[in-house]
This record gives structure tokens, sequence and C-alpha cells, in this order.
């Protein structure tokens, strides 16, 4: 494989930031000749850039040092260092590796598979261990940024050393990068987490870490996303199943989860050597209630969904407030059908997942088809099936695809629905997998209407995927300002004065009965005060209500988003804003 990139290949911005690792790592050895190396990925979240760590010897880097490395960094690319590609004979790499005093770099060596080229690229005195592929010249590295600095892990393990993360960006011309850091900016101020304590949705305690405690406004908008699902679940013929929390172990090792995801399970060790296991996923579940009857060719397809809480022992350092947790909820469902159906079935999920991506504001995605890991089960043969089918499938709809090789489930591969937020950032949410394997190793039948013995097909797939993240997502990209179906209070009540309060609760107790979740700010306080405290918490529809719209039987309505609407009649408001909400219109009706 080519080891360079140039500017009119395709794949270039994924090189240059390759390389920027490269040249920031180069830039932190010039200052701290002492630092030891471990890896520096391109990455896409929670930034679109690269990060690296490395070990310092105990010194801590503050945000005051990275001005410094990005100094060191510039002189770098005037250097204009030609990059140098090499192999060593894996012995010789970790001579070297070990004379250079870079021992993560030796431990990664070791974990290489022993048929791989040991691979390597110069700049200047500086040379890494590195597959990747690179720029020529230091010097087309022009346009980067350093972003800020975190501690981690070695290999994520809360036991191993504290290491330095440098986070970094590279585009290809100023405008890009200038672009990029002013999305950067913006994105601070629609952080999650800051407004899940703003908006009081939801908190975290060191007694559960990596677990949200969601508030009661937290839990409404939770419970509001199952309720929308599952009224498309109804029309789609899903049935909704209840299974164990807990299993003994022998189901994860008859899933192949032991073999491909068992790093992520919480174990509990019991009597007599019994080891039981928080479930992670709810597909080996599924298949032991599908295994529990015998289903016919009529039953099929079968579509199994479930909303129970899956445990996943993350580790510390890649937690992230309520979109990287350790225990979350799925819109998860598996699909049992005849080979036939699969086609049909997956065109069903793309009708599903563009009805709720645009009731969200979401209106195009991207679409990965993610091929075999290295850890899997299942037959070549099958893959081969099941990757083909899935390739198939994206040409005949002419839906655009990229491939990512390696990054499918260990039992199947994926669609993965890449989403584009308010302000521009990539997410990954809806999957659809095709999975062979499973039912093989579960042993699953139907009786055909030929009366044999067939093999079910399994779809796992889910469209916003794990709730939390889902939420922690589109509170970003609605800034927390939620549509009015969402709002967890969609009108707030202000009387003007007290002699007001009388009109405004038995307003309350309109709205209450048709259903619209009101608040009635009749405290002590003055109106004004009010009023920015409803705009704090980015309610709707803020309505005061005066002399005036007693007499006329009407609010004086504001939106903190939209603006002032005037005052209308409370029928009218009524009216619109049950419209608003069983449309779930994305912008107040009362504009139209």
């Amino acid at each position: 494989m080519e080891q360079f990139r140039k500017p009119s290949d395709p794949d270039f911005l994924h090189a240059l930031r390759h390389s920027g690792a490269h040249l920031m790592a180069q830039a932190v050895k010039r200052l701290f000749p002492e630092a030891k190396l471990t890896v520096g990925p391109v990455i896409e979240e929670p930034i679109s850039g690269f990060f690296y760590d490395m070990d310092l010897n105990g010194k801590t880097l503050s945000p005051d040092d990275l001005p410094k490395i990005e100094e060191e960094m510039k002189k770098i690319v005037k250097e204009n260092l030609k990059v140098i590609y090499s192999e060593m004979p894996r012995d010789e790499a970790k001579a070297f590796l070990k004379k250079t005093n870079q021992p993560y770099k030796v431990e990664l060596v070791d974990s290489f598979p022993s048929n791989e080229p040991i691979s390597f690229y110069q700049q200047g005195e500086f040379i890494d261990l590195c597959e990747g592929p690179h720029i020529r010249f230091t010097g087309e590295l022009k346009h980067f940024k350093l972003l800020n600095i975190s501690g981690a892990y070695w290999k994520g393990d809360q036991n191993g050393p504290m290491l330095q993360r440098i986070y970094g960006t590279v585009f290809k011309t100023k405008d890009e990068l200038d672009a990029y850091l002013k999305m950067l900016e913006e994105a601070k101020k629609r952080d999650h987490r800051e407004l899940g304590k703003t908006l009081d949705l939801f908190s975290f305690h060191e007694y559960a870490p990596g677990i949200p405690f969601f508030h009661p406004k937290g839990t409404t908008v939770f419970n509001l996303l199952i309720e929308f699902i599952r009224e498309i679940y109804r029309d789609h013929g899903y049935q909704e199943v209840l299974t164990p929390l807990i299993f003994d172990s022998k189901l994860y090792h008859q899933s192949g989860h032991f073999e491909g995801f068992d790093e992520f399970m919480f174990k509990i060790p019991g009597e007599e050597g019994q080891l039981t296991c928080l479930k992670p996923m709810n597909c080996p579940g599924h298949c032991l209630y599908y295994k529990g009857q015998l289903f016919s060719y009529r039953d099929l397809p079968l579509r199994v969904a479930e909303f129970s809480k899956l445990h996943r022992n993350e580790k510390s350092g890649a937690l992230h407030g309520i979109t990287r947790v350790r225990a979350m909820s799925q819109d998860d469902a598996h699909i049992f059908c005849a080979e036939s159906q699969i086609e049909s079935e997956t065109e069903k999920f793309f009708e599903f997942v563009d009805y709720v991506y645009k009731t969200f504001g979401f209106n195009s995605y991207e679409v990965k088809l993610a091929l075999r890991p290295d850890k899997k089960v299942g037959s070549e043969e099958l893959w081969n099936k099941a990757e083909k089918i899935m390739e198939d499938l994206l040409k005949k709809r002419n839906i655009p695809y990229k491939l990512s090789p390696g990054e499918g489930a260990f039992y199947g591969p994926k669609y993965e629905f890449h989403v584009r937020d308010a302000i521009g950032r990539p997410w990954q949410l809806a999957t659809l997998q095709l999975d062979f394997a499973l039912p093989e190793r579960f042993g699953l039948e139907y009786v055909g209407e030929d009366t044999k013995r067939h093999r079910p097909v399994m779809l796992h797939r889910a469209v916003l995927g794990s709730l939390e993240r889902f939420y922690g997502v589109y509170l970003e990209h609605c800034e927390g300002y939620f549509p009015t179906w969402l709002a967890p209070v969609q009108i707030y009540l202000v009387p003007v004065r007290e002699n007001h309060n009388e009109f405004a609760r038995a307003t309350e107790k309109l709205l209450h009965e048709k259903g619209i979740r009101v608040v009635c700010d009749t405290s002590e306080g003055n109106m004004g005060g009010k009023v920015r405290k409803a705009t704090v918490a980015r309610v709707p529809y803020i309505a005061v209500i005066g002399d005036k719209e007693i007499e006329a039987k009407s609010l004086a309505l504001k939106s903190p988003k939209h603006g002032d609407f005037g005052v209308r009649s409370i029928n009218e408001f009524v009216e619109t804003i049950l419209k608003e909400i069983k449309t779930r219109s994305q912008t107040p009706l009362l504009n139209k």
C-alpha cells in the first residue's frame, strides 16, 4: 500500500492529521526529551483531529504549555523535513525502541500480529512506530491548532500509568481551520453536561461513576423519547419483551461475547465458581426467547424490541457525560426473518430512520458499511455472504456509502448512520447489523412452508441507539431549546401581580386538563425575575397574565428562542399548542 498521500488524494486530510500527531509529538520531544510516547490516532469525537498520549515522567501539562508546543511545531514546519518510511524486523524494532527509551511502543509491538511488518516514519531526528499513511514533508502542515489537554490512562486502565493527552487538529486551508475553531466555540455553549445542570435534567455522583441520575424534568424527556419510538413500533409490528438483567456467563460463551466483548462486561462471581454477568446487549436474551418457542414461516419476520438497561464496563477515561456511560437503554430490537425477507426489512428500517431523524431536525445522514473485525465469530463463508448482501442492498437503493474495514460487530457487518448536528459535528447514531452467526450458535429454527426446519437470519437494529447518547447529542443539537412536544415544561405562566394569581391558577388547571405540561409561578418576586427564570430554563412558551389578559381571556406569549408572539386567546393557544405537540413540530405553530 502507498505510504504517503498527496493533496489530490481523497484521504489526504486523514493523512494530514496523522502527520499532525507526529508533528506535535516531535515538538514535545524537543521540549521534553524524557517524554515517552504511546499512541496518537486520528479521531472524529470529541473533536475532528488527533490526539497523542504521552508519559512525561510525572510532569503535568497545563494550557499554558500549548503555545510553547505550537511554536516548536511551527519551527518544524518551516524546516520542511522530508518524511521517510522504513520497516524493521520485529526483534530489531523492539531493540531500537528499548534503546530510545520507548517502553510503551515495545508493548505495542508485542501486541501486533506476528505476520505484520513493523513500520516507522521518520522526520529529521524524530522517528515513530506507525502504520501510516502520512504526508511527504512537514511543510505541508501549515494550518493546525492545539486544542486542550487532559489525563488518560494507558490502554484506558485506571490501574495503569496516567498519561498526558494533547488534542489538536489540522486542516487543508486557513479558512477551514478558522471555521472549525469558531464551531468549537459554539460547541462550548452547547455542552450537554453544562446544559444538564442549567436545565436540571441530570447529574452524576461518585458512588455511581458513569451512570446518570435523571431528575424529574430529565426523566420526562427520556420517557418521551421512548414513547415516540413505541408509537412507531405499534405501526411497524414490533413486540416488546423484558428479559433478565443478569445471566450465567455460559450464555455469553455461547453467544461469543466472551470472545469479542468480555473486557466491557461486568462480571459477578458466585458460589462454587459460578460467574454471572450484567447483560451488555439484548441479543443473547432475545435468542433464548426465540429458542424457547417454535415459530413457523407465518410468524416471520418476528420483530422483538426491548428498552431495559444494559451495562458496559467502559474505561473511566472514556466516560463523557451522558454520551458515554456505563448503564444505558437502547431502542434496541432484533428481527428474526427468512433470508428472502432481508431486503424488505432493510427497506422498512431505512423508512423508520428517515421518519425519526426528520422529526428531530436531522435532515440528512451518511451511511458507512462496517466490515468484519479481527475479533469475530462465524465462518468466513457467512461473513462473505453477509457483507455482499449488505453492500448489494445499498447499491440497489443508490445510497452513497463508505466502507469501514474492521469496524463491524463481532457477529456481523453493519450499516452505521452518521448525522451532523446544528453546528456541523458528525455523530454515529442508528445501526443495522446482519447476523448469520448467532442463529447458528443458538441453533435457532423455524418451520418452513415445506414443513422442514430452516435457520432464520437475525437483524440487530437501533434508530436512536443508546437513548442516553442520543439525549446528549440532541441536547447539544437544539442547545437545550427542546421543541414543545419534548420540553419537560411546555408553558410557564407568570401573573403580573398577586391579584392575577387566581386567573393564572385557573388557566394552569385548564391547560393541565388538556394534557399540557404547565407551571404557574405564583411565588413571591417580580414579574421580570420570573420571566428570566423561565428564559434560563428554555421553556418554549412564557405567558404573562395581567389585567388586559384576564379581561380578554388571553395570554401575552413569548419564547426564549423565537421572540414575541403577542397576545393570543387562550382557546387559540390551546388549539395551536395541541396541534404542535401532536405533529411534533420543530418550530412554534404560532408563527404560521
